[in-house]
């Protein structure tokens, strides 16, 4: 089960659904489901940096200066 609250642990989710969008065999629906699924694993990471004073996106650290 994916730890909500590890921010590496959701990127690494992130860039397995990304890798598997790509592999040719992924159908035209399971691909943007996958794609779907990276930005919301993506989106969940960043939060949880936000959430433990951390923050991981670019656009969010230039915000905090």
């Amino acid at each position: 089960m994916i730890d909500l609250l590890d921010a590496n642990e959701l990127r690494r989710h992130a860039e397995l659904c990304a890798r598997r969008a790509e592999q040719i065999i992924a159908q035209r629906a399971e691909r943007e489901r996958l794609l779907t699924m990276k930005e919301s694993l993506l989106a969940l990471a960043d939060t949880a940096d936000w959430l433990s004073g951390r923050t991981h996106d670019l656009a969010l650290q230039a915000a905090a200066e």
